[in-house]
This record gives C-alpha cells, sequence and structure tokens, in this order.
C-alpha cells in the first residue's frame, strides 16, 4: 500500500546519477566538435593513392601518386613512357650493388629480370605524370631442400628529363611470415639495407642506393650481361673487378677438332685455376680461352 501524499518516481539510470543531464549534452556537443576538426585535418593530411597494375599472388607492382585533400600532388614526370620490355631487362641486369666491404654483386635476382622488365614497361605506359613505379618482386628459395624461405626486392622507378630513376631499397630481403600480406614498400630517401648501388655505363648515382639511367643508351640494345641457353636457362654474367668492361657477352668458343698439346691444357689449367680465384672476369676467361683453344698462346 502507497502512503497518502507520496508520488510516483521513476527509478534513477546510473549514467544519469554519474553524469547527469546536462553533462550529457555538453559532451555530445564536444564529441560533434572533435569530429569536425578530425575532417578538417584529414583534409588538410597528405596520403598516398595505390593502383595495382600486376599481381601474381606474390610480387606486385604498383602505381603511387599522393593526395592532399582532394587534390593530387603534380610530380612532373614524364609519364606515361614506353621503354621495351627487352631493353627495361637489360637495364635491370647491368645495375650492381655492393654489401658493405662484400664483392660486387647483382642488384636484381637473376630469375626476376625477365619478368619485372615486362610488367615495369607495363607501368611506365600506363602511369600519369603524378604515379611513381613501386615493385615488390618477391621469389622463393628452399632451405636445407624443404622449408620455404620468401625474399623481397623493392624498386621505385620513375621517369623524368629523359633519365630513368631506380631506387633500390631492399635486395633479398627475408620476408617474415607475420609480414606476408603487408610487405614494405620503396619510399625516395628511405635506405632500410646498408647496400650501395654501383654506377655502370649510361649510368649515374643520385644517390647511393638510387640511378640515373639513360635508358635511350645504345648499350641496353642488346643481351650483355644475359643471354639463355638452348635449354632456356638464363645465365648472367658477373662483374668481378671494379673496371668496367667491354660490352660483348661470350664469345663463340672454337671448336675443337685437333687434339690439344700439353702447352695448352696446362695453359687452361692455369685460367681455370685463375677463375675459381676471381682473378679474372668472365668476359676475360672467356677471350682468353678462346685464345688458348685457337693456339694463340702468346697474346696477353
Amino acid at each position: 500500500m502507497r502512503c497518502v501524499g507520496s508520488t510516483a518516481r521513476a527509478p534513477l539510470r546510473s549514467f544519469d546519477i554519474v553524469l547527469g543531464r546536462h553533462t550529457w549534452t555538453r559532451l555530445a556537443i564536444l564529441l560533434t566538435a572533435l569530429v569536425l576538426a578530425a575532417t578538417t585535418q584529414t583534409g588538410c593530411m597528405t596520403r598516398s593513392i595505390r593502383e595495382v597494375v600486376w599481381d601474381d599472388g606474390h610480387s606486385k607492382i604498383l602505381l603511387r601518386s599522393q593526395k592532399k585533400g582532394t587534390t593530387t600532388i603534380a610530380r612532373g614526370f614524364d609519364h606515361p613512357v614506353t621503354i621495351a620490355p627487352v631493353r627495361m631487362t637489360h637495364i635491370l641486369s647491368r645495375i650492381d650493388m655492393r654489401r658493405e666491404e662484400g664483392r660486387r654483386e647483382p642488384a636484381i635476382p637473376t630469375d626476376l629480370l625477365y619478368p619485372l622488365g615486362d610488367e615495369i614497361n607495363k607501368a611506365l605506359s600506363l602511369a600519369s605524370p603524378d604515379q611513381e613505379v613501386v615493385v615488390q618482386a618477391v621469389r622463393r628459395s628452399k632451405r636445407m631442400g624443404i622449408f620455404d624461405r620468401w625474399y623481397l626486392t623493392s624498386l621505385l622507378l620513375f621517369v623524368k628529363d629523359d633519365l630513368l630513376y631506380i631506387q633500390v631499397s631492399r635486395i633479398d630481403w627475408e620476408i617474415q611470415p607475420r609480414r606476408q600480406d603487408r610487405l614494405p614498400e620503396a619510399h625516395t630517401g628511405e635506405y632500410p639495407q646498408s647496400h650501395r648501388l654501383m654506377p655502370d655505363k649510361a649510368m649515374t648515382l643520385a644517390d647511393h642506393q638510387t640511378l640515373a639511367v639513360e635508358w635511350k643508351a645504345p648499350i641496353f640494345k642488346k643481351p650483355t650481361r644475359t643471354r639463355r641457353t638452348v635449354s632456356g636457362k638464363l645465365l648472367r654474367r658477373e662483374v668481378l673487378m671494379e673496371s668496367l668492361e667491354d660490352d660483348t657477352f661470350f664469345e663463340p668458343t672454337p671448336s675443337i677438332t685437333d687434339p690439344l698439346t700439353p702447352e695448352q691444357l696446362r695453359a687452361l689449367a692455369d685460367l681455370e685455376e685463375a677463375r675459381r680465384d676471381g682473378n679474372v672476369t668472365e668476359a676475360e676467361y672467356t677471350a682468353r680461352k678462346g685464345q688458348i683453344l685457337r693456339g694463340e698462346l702468346g697474346r696477353p
């Protein structure tokens, strides 16, 4: 039974007790102001816009531009541009690098040369003057013949003033399992590895990991660093010395019709030893071997 003179009252909710109705109104106004401020700030931020042009399930090539608000930032690249796939492959094959005090070696893994040459050509032909080409090239290698290991080579490319700029940010960088779905991209001025590129003919250093390439130069017309065997295997010549070499690849080895003399056999054995010790380049080895087989032992 309710007592005379008492009035019915709705039960108090806990948040009404803690904050009060006026506090909730002020909080709603504050949240609205924060949302508006965040929206305004976002309009002033620079963000990357990506367009995938190639994805084979592991490797990717992207076209990347920058936007500030709704406005695309002008980059002034000479895009679109067409560089023949074979020419691009020859350019990539001539890029060498050195890791700290190590020897000179190719920067781009051999098995990636032709796929990248073809797909980079397509990307540059599709790129706008505001888009740079980002390459995430992945290759697989077996460890102990059982366990798969995945390695990333990442590039950044663009063409400006008739020069092809190639930044090689990562070379055979081992991908940890947790990062296989989030591969890092190459960015101008970022150097995640300590290697240094070694410029070849028609190339100059823009910085220690970026080359400016005269991509129209005749040297890139022919495969001076690679050739395919009859079976289709890709062979590659490495530069073992600091001096740049002539642009010929393997000279045809003379056919042997007469038995080799003891002097020729001894000279061939000495040459093989010099090759194993790294005292001659592949070009020097091939040229000297041809001389020995032709009986020209007196020539240097």
